[in-house]
């Protein structure tokens, strides 16, 4: 139940301070990237398209026995577990890009994300109004309001970072943008929580070629 716990606290605690989540490397509309994670819950976000599916199964088909993912909607959470008895997830949710999930694992260490580079209507997303969770429908780190984020005044954002773990926010300003910044600026493969009075389209018509 702590997990849990933590999954639905009140995102107005603590934060530390944000630091790279993410290196990436890509050849083309192909690649991979390697996400770090510490030892108990991270805010992360599966930043390629796998063309078999991107279930769990197929975009983490390897972790450490036990490992568990949260995902969320508005039914609200859901949770799936890594069971080596059984070779896989446990149930095998789906984790789109553009979309945030929980991982919470036993020790540090480094999961890899092998896939395309979604371009085009692909790297397009639905945000809804209210609490989503949700990340860059493509692998690219730069400040919201950059990326074309449908921002209004007074919307918010709240990153699960630093150490130890807490969440840091920023709020958007018609006309000035992000403030904070830095706590506007997801890294490649990190999810975060948007809090919007109006639902929106996070529009980007991605290409590799024109960023």
């Amino acid at each position: 139940m702590r997990t849990k716990t933590l999954l639905l606290a009140a995102v107005l605690s603590a934060g530390g301070v944000a630091s790279s989540l993410a290196a990436v490397y890509s050849v083309n509309a192909v690649g991979y990237v390697n996400v770090t994670l510490t030892a108990g819950l991270n805010l992360i976000a599966n930043p390629l398209k796998v063309t078999a599916g991107n279930d769990l199964n197929h975009v983490l088909p390897v972790v450490p026995d036990g490992t568990t993912v949260y995902t969320y909607d508005s039914l609200g959470f859901h949770s799936s577990s890594f069971l080596a008895i059984v070779g896989g997830w446990q149930p095998n949710l789906i984790v789109d890009p553009g979309h945030g999930f929980f991982m919470s694992i036993a020790a540090a260490q480094t999961v890899t994300f092998v896939g395309e580079v979604p371009q085009g209507a692909d790297s397009n997303i639905p945000v809804s109004n209210g609490l989503s969770l949700i990340s860059s429908p493509v692998p690219q780190s730069l400040v919201l309001d950059a990326m074309q984020f449908p921002a209004e005044s007074g919307d918010t954002v709240y990153f699960y970072r630093g150490t130890p773990k807490g969440y840091v926010n920023a709020s958007f300003l018609a006309g000035v943008g992000w403030l904070p910044p830095e706590n506007a600026t997801p890294a490649v493969g990190e999810g975060f929580w948007s809090s919007k009075a109006t639902a929106g389209t996070w529009t980007r018509d991605f290409s590799v070629n024109t960023p």
